[in-house]
């Protein structure tokens, strides 16, 4: 995942400086605080990485000076190679994002603050996916981007690049079905999908499927606090 400008942690709070620019201190901090254990911390130049432990999953942070921040789970390593892009020492590789099938998803959705990526093939259990659209996806793409309306709230674009060729009228609404679904469970009214500040839209067309959505940022940062590490009470309280 990467994100710059105005990256949220669990509990929705905008951690950028007054200049909005990111804020490398209160970045680490929420790191640092939601740790379990903090296990290292390395400063290279104009990028500072911090690792730890993360309720049980092994999390590490890079931090590209005041521009961007980056976060991986798991086993340690692509963040590495994103640090080394970063400062220009992979000349000879190409950006996942430079090259197919993400160079054209990345084109489709747009610049943004926040965005996700995810190169196809999706099979098994992903395949069956946004009511099986992801079986025929080359990739999957979202962004973020805060809006005021008038209250805080997230503009979101999903795009699915693929051949859909005249198949993406309909490919369309099963993605607005797929999010619908999501958006009436359990999960989704916690995230406050089904509360949404602009409903959501989909189109569709030979090369991609789209769907935006504007959620608000505040229930939405509570509802990923209580869905990751808040207590019972905490969740029935929302």
């Amino acid at each position: 995942h990467h994100a710059s400008k105005r990256p949220l942690d669990v509990s929705g709070e905008i951690l950028v400086g007054e200049d909005e620019r990111l804020d490398p201190v209160r970045v680490e901090t929420a790191f640092t605080t939601r740790a379990v254990n903090v296990d290292g911390r390395a400063v290279d130049g104009a990028v500072t990485r911090t690792w730890g432990t993360v309720g049980s999953t092994r999390e590490q942070i890079a931090i590209f000076g005041r521009e961007a921040v980056a976060l991986e789970q798991g086993r340690f390593g692509p963040l590495r190679a994103a640090e080394y892009f970063a400062r220009g020492k992979l000349r000879r590789a190409l950006p996942a994002l430079k090259a197919e099938p993400l160079a054209r998803a990345a084109t489709l959705l747009g610049d943004a603050p926040l965005r996700a990526f995810a190169p196809g093939p999706f099979e098994g259990a992903w395949g069956r996916g946004l009511g099986g659209l992801l079986a025929g996806a080359t990739a999957a793409a979202g962004a973020a981007t805060p809006i005021e309306t008038p209250q805080p709230g997230l503009a979101l674009r999903f795009v699915l690049t693929g051949a859909w060729g005249t198949d993406a009228p309909a490919a369309a609404e099963r993605l607005k079905a797929a999010f619908e679904v999501l958006a009436s469970d359990s999960l989704g009214r916690l995230l406050g999908l089904d509360r949404p500040l602009v409903a959501s839209s989909t189109s569709g067309d030979a090369e991609a499927l789209r769907l935006q959505v504007s959620l608000d940022a505040g229930r939405l940062g509570q509802g990923l606090h209580a869905a990751t590490d808040a207590t019972i009470a905490e969740i029935m309280a929302l």
